[in-house]
C-alpha cells in the first residue's frame, strides 16, 4: 500500500481507490460504519467508495482518506501546455508560417499546430508536412529560443511516435518520418547551442545543406538523422534554411536576441 500512485486518467481508477480504502480500513480493524463516523460521512458513502459504484465524490473521499491516515495529492501535469503557450506567440507564428510557406513552394502539404490526442490534447506539433513524391512525413519544430536540448529531444521523440496517427487523420499515408528543427537565427540561440555543442552534435547529426537540398528535391538523398537549422523570416532567397554557427557557417546571426527579432519582424 505504501507509495500507491493512482492516475486520474486510468480507466480503473475508481476500482483502485476502492481497493485501497477497503484494504486500509480492514487493516486498521474498522467497520464501514466506524470509518464513516470518523470521516463525518455516511456508511452508504463509504460503501459506494469501496465498491466503486459511482463517480468519486472527491470531498467525501478526501475525508475518508484523512480518517484512514492516508495522505493524498492531486498531481496535475500540464507540461504540454507550455509548448502551446510558446506557439501562440506572434514571433513564433511568424517563423512557423515562414517555414510552412517555404515547404509549400517545394510541393509539401503542410498542417500547422497539429493536435495530438483525439479526446484530450497531449501536445501540438508545430508543423507537419507530407510529400507525396517520396511518401515522407516531416515533423517540424519551430523554436524562437532553445533552453534545454534534452527536453527538445524528448518532445521530438514523442512527436515522432504520435505523428503517424496524426498523418492518417489528415488523409496522408507516409512510409517514413523525418525530423527538422528550425530555430530563429539569433545570437542568443547560437550561444545556447554552443553551450550544448556535444549534445547538439549527437541529437542532430543531419547536415543542414544536404537536408535543404532534399527538402527541395525528393530525388536527393534524405538526411541521415534529425536536422537542426536556422531561419530568418525576412530572408527571401532560395537558400532559406541555414546551418547553425556550429556547422561552420560564416554569416553572423541575423538578430541579437528574441527582443531584437520581435522588434524588427513584427513592426508595422
Amino acid at each position: 500500500m505504501a507509495g500507491t500512485r493512482i492516475q486520474l486518467g486510468q480507466l480503473g481508477m475508481p476500482g483502485q481507490v476502492a481497493d485501497l480504502v477497503k484494504e486500509a480500513r480492514q487493516l486498521i480493524g474498522w467497520t464501514q460504519q466506524e470509518l464513516a463516523i470518523r470521516a463525518h460521512t455516511s456508511q452508504s458513502m463509504v460503501c459506494r467508495i469501496e465498491t466503486a459504484r459511482a463517480d468519486l465524490d472527491l470531498r467525501a473521499l478526501a475525508s475518508v482518506l484523512a480518517a484512514l491516515g492516508i495522505r493524498a495529492t492531486l498531481d496535475l501535469d500540464g507540461r504540454h501546455l507550455e509548448d502551446r503557450r510558446h506557439q501562440r506567440g506572434a514571433l513564433h507564428a511568424r517563423l512557423n508560417g515562414y517555414v510552412a510557406g517555404r515547404l509549400q513552394r517545394d510541393a509539401w502539404h503542410t498542417a500547422s499546430e497539429v493536435q495530438l490526442g483525439l479526446n484530450s490534447p497531449k501536445g501540438w506539433i508545430d508543423l507537419l508536412g507530407f510529400r507525396e513524391a517520396d511518401r515522407t512525413l516531416l515533423v517540424e519544430e519551430t523554436k524562437t529560443v532553445i533552453d534545454d536540448v534534452g527536453a527538445l529531444q524528448r518532445t521530438l521523440a514523442f512527436y515522432v511516435r504520435e505523428a503517424w496517427q496524426a498523418a492518417r487523420e489528415l488523409g496522408w499515408r507516409p512510409q517514413r518520418v523525418a525530423v527538422l528543427v528550425v530555430a530563429l537565427d539569433t545570437q542568443t540561440v547560437a550561444r545556447r547551442l554552443a553551450d550544448q555543442r556535444d549534445l547538439i552534435g549527437h541529437a542532430f547529426p543531419g547536415p543542414v545543406d544536404a537536408a535543404a537540398a532534399w527538402l527541395a528535391d525528393p530525388s536527393r538523398p534524405p538526411p541521415q538523422g534529425w536536422v537542426l537549422g536556422t531561419a530568418d523570416p525576412a530572408r527571401r532567397r532560395a537558400d532559406w534554411l541555414g546551418a547553425t554557427t556550429l556547422g561552420g557557417r560564416r554569416r553572423p546571426p541575423a538578430y541579437a536576441d528574441y527582443a531584437d527579432a520581435a522588434t524588427r519582424l513584427l513592426r508595422a
